[in-house]
């Protein structure tokens, strides 16, 4: 199964507020990487006045550029911010990505078994879901995503 990197900005009426807080700050890229890195995690985002906030500071640096760090720091100095694992709207991008790859595959030419042969593994979705989501109706027309 390869991995895929969600885009939050596509549904980003199912993010918590504090995500979509984030994301006007830093942008949805970026806030892509912060969940990745420290989603499901209570991260303080301290002043930089002790060891152990610059620490902090240093370990968002591994993911953030250093500018995108100073608006964190500058909205949320001295605040225990939660960083939400967001799998609700994980798991609808990837929904919604599925289906729409599944109907370009079949407007390919593909059969609805081959295209799922190929793309359950991909999204790691397992063929019993799959076939949920595409009995459920939530199939886009048109190559929508």
């Amino acid at each position: 199964m390869q991995t895929i990197q969600p885009d939050y900005e596509q549904v980003q009426e199912l993010l918590p507020e504090s995500v979509q807080q984030i994301a006007s700050l830093i942008g949805f890229p970026a806030t892509s990487k912060l969940i990745q890195q420290f989603g499901g995690v209570q991260f303080r985002i301290g002043k930089g006045l002790r060891s152990s906030g610059q620490r902090r500071i240093a370990l968002l640096q591994e993911t953030l550029t250093p500018e995108q760090v100073a608006l964190l720091m500058q909205h949320f100095s001295g605040e225990d911010l939660y960083i939400p694992r967001c799998q609700d709207a994980w798991r609808e991008w990837r929904n919604r990505c599925f289906l729409a790859e599944i109907e370009q595959l079949k407007a390919e030419g593909e059969s609805l078994t081959m295209a799922l042969t190929l793309l359950c593994p991909k999204y790691g979705i397992a063929a019993t879901r799959a076939w949920e989501l595409l009995r459920a109706g939530q199939a886009p027309s048109g190559g929508e995503q």
